[in-house]
């Protein structure tokens, strides 16, 4: 069996190569100890042996090549620091992992030493690594695409031709429910040292600000005022990731929605953005995770435009 781990803002999800699903919310998964993980990945996906787990973890930043998870410096990240809240679960899963002895890969994040087009490495991170396995369970091969995963936060991956090529990551364009970028007011408030930039972004959504955290939770105005506003950014954002492609040779990529609004905002998106616009359920990314997982245990030594470090087949 090969396992795919979506690090998500509000749960982990766990998908095999065969169909099987599996999640952990992560403020549940921050209070487990890794054994009591472990064994319910296995009992969850059913799994009697793991032959490779790729496994996304925060931001991704310090890798550039899909990496064995025993030679990753410091988690694969740049810095422990990161944006959004954090609560542990990640980590757990993390530990579990390591600490179960399957054989696992590390996917790297886009940021700017990613090979993606040189203009979008204008800013410092792009996307996470679940995008990746979300890009993968759309264009395994040689497609293109626009997807927007829209959800807690809002990210947009471009693909060209099955490589990844430009992102826009959660703290420079749309708000997403929970978390968004720093306007004005919130530099401000920064300045004064009435709140930090990390929180500030981490209540930067259009739910949050309302003070809200849910979309159950709130108001049925309210409600309707977030998603018409995440609908609205969605839509921007993917017609921009739109221009990068046309300008690369593609004028019309497939378009993609995922997070678990995708459903709901797909027909008001594609409205917007004058063109169908195609809802991804809430365990894409897990599942492209397993995919490439499965790929690379069969000696796939490129992904997405993401290379495979050798040792991973010192096996």
């Amino acid at each position: 069996m090969f396992v795919g781990v979506d690090h998500g803002s509000t749960a982990i999800r766990f998908a095999s190569s065969q169909g099987d699903r599996f999640l952990i919310r992560r403020d549940t998964a921050g209070r487990m100890e890794s054994s009591d993980i472990a064994r319910a990945v296995v009992e969850g996906l059913g799994a009697d042996r793991i032959e490779l787990l790729a496994l996304c973890y925060s931001m991704g930043d310090g890798l550039t090549r899909i990496t064995r998870i025993e030679d990753a410096t410091n988690r694969g990240l740049a810095s422990l620091e990161g944006a959004g809240l954090s609560v542990g679960g990640g980590t757990r899963v993390y530990e579990a992992v390591l600490s179960a002895g399957w054989q696992a890969v590390l996917l790297p994040g886009i940021h700017q030493g990613s090979h993606v087009d040189r203009r979008m490495k204008v800013f410092s991170h792009g996307a996470s690594p679940e995008k990746v396995g979300l890009a993968y369970r759309v264009c395994p091969g040689e497609g293109s695409a626009v997807i927007c995963d829209c959800s807690s936060n809002t990210v947009t991956v471009g693909v060209l031709k099955g490589r990844i090529v430009g992102a826009i990551d959660a703290p420079i364009f749309a708000p997403g429910l929970l978390h968004g970028p720093l306007d004005v007011e919130a530099i401000r408030r920064v300045d004064q040292g009435l709140t930090s930039a990390n929180s500030a972004f981490s209540h930067g959504g259009v739910l949050r600000k309302k003070g809200y955290e849910s979309l159950e939770g709130c108001p049925p105005e309210v409600r309707e005022d977030a998603l018409e506003a995440l609908a609205l950014f969605a839509a921007m954002e993917i017609c921009a990731m739109k221009v990068l492609l046309r300008d690369l040779g593609d004028p019309e990529p497939d378009l993609y929605l995922a997070g678990d609004p995708a459903p709901i905002l797909a027909p008001r998106v594609s409205e917007l953005a004058g063109q169908g616009v195609r809802p991804l359920d809430s365990f894409s990314s897990a599942e492209g995770c397993a995919h490439i997982a499965q790929d690379v245990w069969a000696g796939k030594e490129c992904i997405m435009g993401i290379g495979v470090d050798r040792r991973v087949w010192n096996r």
